[in-house]
């Protein structure tokens, strides 16, 4: 069993880390904090590596459980994100076979944050044809039950998420012009590699 919090789409290293996992806890009570991959992924441009933010109302100094947390829709941030990774991945091996699928994902519109970074996560877990469950829980509802072996996550933060030991190297769009960006969004790994061999890179 692994509790951990559920990122946007999840860094390479965090997807690696629960791919093994039969069943996976989303603390639905941790406080939103501004330095945490909670609203924020990393994807390989040809500048180099961009972060794309969702934007949440109330600003991200704010400490709401991860559950109420809401999305804002001041400026076209699902729009630009989805512009974004097109730009950058359209020339990516299998891009095309995830695009429309998501686009999908980019015009749902939900309120919460919740929402949207779980249907991301499922749409994540089809791909790679993963076997773990996920569950929203609190941490005390865990400890009520049987023994159980726990264990949680180390979570990589925006400022150290490349800074990786022995990182999955494959082949990226942009790497003779800005070199191999090492553990960013695992959508990198998929558009690059596509979901057989992603998933075979992963359970390394």
């Amino acid at each position: 069993m692994l509790i951990t919090e559920l990122p946007y789409f999840g860094t390479i290293d965090f997807v690696k880390s629960i791919t093994n996992q039969k069943d996976v806890y989303f603390d639905i009570e941790l406080p939103f904090s501004k330095m945490s991959f909670k609203n924020r992924m990393v994807i390989a441009t040809a500048q180099g590596a961009l972060h794309l933010t969702i934007p949440i109302i109330g600003g991200r100094d704010q400490k709401l459980p991860i559950k109420d947390v809401k999305i804002a829709y001041d400026s076209p941030w699902h729009l630009q994100h989805y512009k974004a990774i097109t730009s950058s991945y359209q020339r990516a091996p299998y891009f095309e076979y995830y695009q429309e699928d998501l686009k999908l994902i980019y015009n749902s519109n939900h309120v919460f944050l919740v929402d949207f970074l779980v249907e991301a996560h499922y749409w994540i877990k089809k791909q790679l044809k993963g076997n773990w469950t996920l569950s929203a829980t609190k941490p005390i509802e865990l400890n009520e039950g049987p023994q159980m072996s726990i264990q949680e996550v180390v979570y990589a933060l925006p400022k150290n998420y490349h800074l990786l030991p022995n990182p999955i190297v494959y082949q990226q769009v942009f790497e003779d012009r800005v070199g191999f960006l090492p553990n960013v969004c695992i959508l990198d790994l998929l558009f690059n590699c596509g979901g057989k061999q992603a998933k075979h890179l992963l359970s390394l």
